[in-house]
């Protein structure tokens, strides 16, 4: 974690600032910016941002990773756990569940741990789920960057280009294995990536390449980052997997500048997906996934996504090959055809094994948009199996007052 993030998190429980405490940290490969990168706090040399730092400060500022440590908050105390180079802003049963992957660090300092019993977290099993389905099904790395880029390049859509991100200050919501993080780095761009899962791990790996790559364990609800200070939030196939979708919109929204901000989202539709709205939606069906692992629902993803390719996708790749690559492309799931064993296992995943998904229609998302007062939002249809949809912040006009 470079210090700079410090500047860019605050307290899930208060929204205050934090201090940071450094157990270990190493010199890394650095970056050097024409401006001051911080706003509020230089947490490099302990002052505020705008008192005698230059840009050469921040040169030196980037060279270091702290990869264990902790923050303390400066309002109500609150301490979170640095871990692996990730800061983890979690509490309760959810850091708990963090002790198994990372024994060592816990046994240096069990005081990070819940000092009694805590109660079951209603996000755990969400914690889980997609904590398995990015550990265990261990996602392709950048060598597959070239996938991404086309992927990011099509949830943008024309709300804006991969050349445009340069110089921007990003926040992704849900980055997952931190590929769009990756991405949006290679195209000039300074990135927060926060996710709920141990996925950031992956993350972090996958964009040590980047001294403006920041990767943060948090459940957004929780606003763990300061309002108005992103040019760009975006937030692809997440907001459908929280148990509030309009109250995570609501909070990324939040973070984007208040100034010409722009909030991207990718979400399930039901139109194109009614199959997988039903199949989702049946008690029975429900009540089996409920009782199952995470890890079982990882392996029964690996046996449907086998079933799927063997009897499903590999026909339509035959098909499209002779020829019939229209009829094909408009049938459930085709885009997959082309796509690795990794990605089938987690289409089927986020659609029938994960705890929580909500399929959402055109008019929901313009309302959204609307009571959170966006401007020029687009709301795209895509291929009827989702909605892109983004929309810029505006700085409302000040209320005349009398004379």
């Amino acid at each position: 974690m470079r210090r700079r993030l410090l500047d860019l998190l605050v307290c899930p429980q208060c929204h205050s600032q934090f201090s940071l405490e450094s157990f270990k940290e190493e010199m890394v490969s650095g970056w050097t910016p024409t401006r001051v990168a911080c706003m509020q706090a230089c947490a490099f040399l302990g002052k505020p941002a705008n008192a005698e730092v230059s840009p050469a400060d921040c040169a030196l500022c980037y060279t270091f990773d702290v990869v264990e440590g902790a923050l303390r908050c400066q309002g109500c105390g609150a301490t979170f756990p640095i871990i692996n180079g990730v800061p983890r802003l979690l509490r309760g049963a959810l850091l708990a569940r963090l002790q198994p992957r990372y024994p060592n660090f816990f046994a240096r300092h069990p005081e990070f741990l819940p000092h009694s019993p805590t109660a079951r977290d209603p996000l755990a099993d969400t914690f889980e789920s997609f904590t398995r389905q990015r550990l265990d099904l261990r996602p392709p790395g950048p060598d597959f960057a070239h996938e991404w880029a086309k992927h990011l390049h099509r949830n943008l859509g024309r709300a804006l280009s991969l050349e445009s991100l340069n110089d921007k200050l990003i926040l992704d919501v849900g980055c997952g294995f931190g590929r769009h993080v990756y991405v949006a780095c290679q195209n000039g761009a300074e990135v927060v990536g926060v996710d709920l899962s141990a996925g950031v791990d992956i993350a972090r790996q996958n964009n040590l390449a980047h001294p403006r790559c920041h990767i943060a364990q948090a459940d957004v609800l929780e606003r763990p980052l300061p309002a108005g200070r992103f040019d760009v939030v975006w937030s692809f196939g997440v907001l459908h997997h929280m148990p509030l979708p309009r109250a995570g919109f609501d909070a990324a929204a939040s973070f984007a500048r208040p100034d010409d901000g722009l909030v991207i989202i990718w979400v399930y539709g039901y139109r194109g997906m009614a199959f997988t709205y039903r199949l989702s939606h049946m008690r029975s069906l429900h009540r089996v996934v409920r009782r199952m692992s995470s890890a079982t629902r990882v392996r029964a993803s690996k046996v449907v996504a086998a079933l799927l390719s063997a009897l499903y996708w590999e026909p339509l790749r035959i098909a499209k090959r002779a020829g019939l690559q229209r009829p094909v492309a408009s049938l459930p799931l085709a885009n997959y055809i082309d796509h690795q064993w990794v990605a089938r296992v987690t289409a089927v995943h986020d659609r029938l094994s994960t705890p929580i998904t909500y399929f959402h229609d055109r008019d929901e998302l313009l309302a959204w948009f609307d009571a959170a007062q966006l401007a020029e939002v687009c709301v795209e249809d895509t291929n009827r199996r989702g909605w892109r949809a983004h929309g810029r912040r505006r700085l409302l006009p000040q209320t005349l007052q009398p004379a």
